[in-house]
């Protein structure tokens, strides 16, 4: 039988202090089961290129962090993995409830839907890319090195959709559906979970372009929630996370949270005003794309489904 997506919250097991014991568990692996496994990886990799305990310090470990290298992204990404770890535990132990219930009422997957999510965000990211590129060419470092970049490409189709899942699953999957239980005030949850989705990305280097930024990752987190909503499922959100955070591929900056030896490095991140404006212009494409049309080309299941059901 097939439930809202809200409605999904009803199943398992519900009281207060096992959302709370949830949400502490989830952190901890995230957090600091994820920070220690970084650290160990961290302490390795630099033994092996020839550092001594003795000469370990926080400016070595500052410059491993900063270095565009393929071991700098794959150590950075370890603690989403005990994320997701987390996540499924909190689920399946905690709630006695299936972990596809985070992604649909019927706990089925649709992986035409992800893709579909990702290839229409992908292509729009694609087009700024070279629109920025073509337009600004003396903003762009060619930094292509084809050993490191198709490392980095192996390593990012793996660890970059696990990283993204996980933020999902846990922001737009299990603390929507939580918070349900309070409100069912569309607003009020997507407002909620965009606020807490920033609060973890206040920390990233790129927060000193200004207030902006953050206002980016609210916008960003409420899109995610907005479609998540619409759609009646997450794998639309899942499609757009992994296109979005996968561009760096392509072009990074200097102060990106994840150092990664990509194609071209921006020497100028612009005006983060507009970068805002781009993402809006952005965001009503793809909600117009697959939602603004009577007669829609994406379709997620048959018409009579509740997934095409409007906003209240």
């Amino acid at each position: 039988m097939s439930h809202s997506y809200l409605e999904i919250a009803q199943q398992g097991k519900n009281s207060w202090w096992r959302h709370l014991l949830a949400i502490l568990l989830i952190l901890f692996f995230w957090i600091v089961i994820g920070s220690i496994v970084t650290s160990i990886a961290i302490i390795i990799i630099l033994l092996q290129r020839g550092l001594s305990f003795a000469d370990f310090s926080v400016e070595q470990v500052s410059t491993f962090l900063k270095s565009a290298s393929v071991e700098t992204f794959i150590t950075l990404n370890l603690a989403s993995i005990f994320f997701a770890v987390g996540i499924f535990i909190a689920v399946k132990w905690l709630h006695k409830r299936k972990f596809r219930s985070l992604i649909s009422g019927d706990s089925t997957v649709n992986f035409q839907r992800i893709l579909a999510g990702f290839g229409v965000w992908f292509l729009m990211q694609a087009v700024l890319v070279a629109t920025g590129i073509i337009l600004d060419a003396k903003n762009y470092e060619f930094t292509f090195n084809p050993s490191q970049w198709f490392a980095l490409l192996i390593s990012a189709l793996i660890l970059t959709p696990i990283q993204t899942s996980s933020e999902e699953l846990f922001f737009r999957g299990y603390l929507l559906q939580a918070f349900s239980h309070i409100t069912r005030n569309r607003l009020v949850l997507i407002f909620l979970t965009s606020i807490l989705f920033m609060l973890p990305h206040l920390f990233n280097p790129e927060m000193q372009r200004g207030a902006w930024i953050a206002l980016f990752y609210f916008g960003f987190g409420a899109l995610t929630a907005l479609i998540t909503l619409k759609d009646n499922r997450l794998e639309l959100a899942l499609g757009v996370h992994a296109a979005n955070n996968l561009s760096f591929l392509f072009v990074t900056t200097k102060d990106s949270v994840l150092a990664a030896p990509a194609m071209w490095t921006a020497k100028d991140t612009g005006d983060p005003r507009l970068e805002v404006l781009i993402f809006l212009l952005q965001s009503l494409i793809f909600y117009y794309i697959f939602f603004g049309r009577r007669k829609k080309i994406i379709q997620a299941v048959p018409e009579k489904n509740e997934s095409l059901e409007k906003l209240s």
